[in-house]
């Protein structure tokens, strides 16, 4: 499991350099994932996650840049994005979703770095039908 586990972050970390990934980060919500975000444009961008907690996660959200906020100038920009996407947990069994995500964040002025507190509903498929929702908190590396 180990071997598999370690041979799926570098193939991640292989498709975001060949990708040319425009965020790399890490994610805590009661586990940690790895974050990349590719922009296809300035008014959306494709989330990936790889979540590496009990269970190995992989979830894809295709995310709109809604709004920025110019609350703080001086230390940088605020801004909300929302998106919608799905998810697979590989587990016994294998967990499928759909999922949503609203995000506030802040990107600091001076450093390439983001932090964004998110939102996210989740609609289970399988193996059993169900909604609630999750949350956590991202420290992003802006390229």
């Amino acid at each position: 499991m180990k071997k598999f586990l370690v041979a799926l972050v570098a193939m991640f970390c292989v498709t975001a350099v060949s990708a040319q990934v425009s965020n790399v980060g890490v994610r805590f919500n009661g586990g940690v994932e790895v974050v990349g975000q590719y922009d296809l444009s300035k008014a959306n961008y494709v989330e990936g996650r790889i979540g590496l907690n009990h269970n190995i996660s992989l979830t894809g959200i295709y995310t709109w840049k809604i709004q920025e906020f110019n609350w703080t100038p001086q230390y940088g920009k605020w801004f909300f994005d929302a998106g919608v996407g799905a998810s697979a947990t590989f587990s016994e069994p294998v967990f499928l979703s759909v999922v949503g995500s609203a995000k506030l964040g802040f990107e600091f002025k001076n450093a390439p770095v983001s932090v964004i507190w998110d939102l996210c509903p989740v609609f289970s498929l399988t193996p059993h039908t169900g909604f609630g929702f999750g949350g956590g908190v991202s420290v992003v590396y802006n390229f």
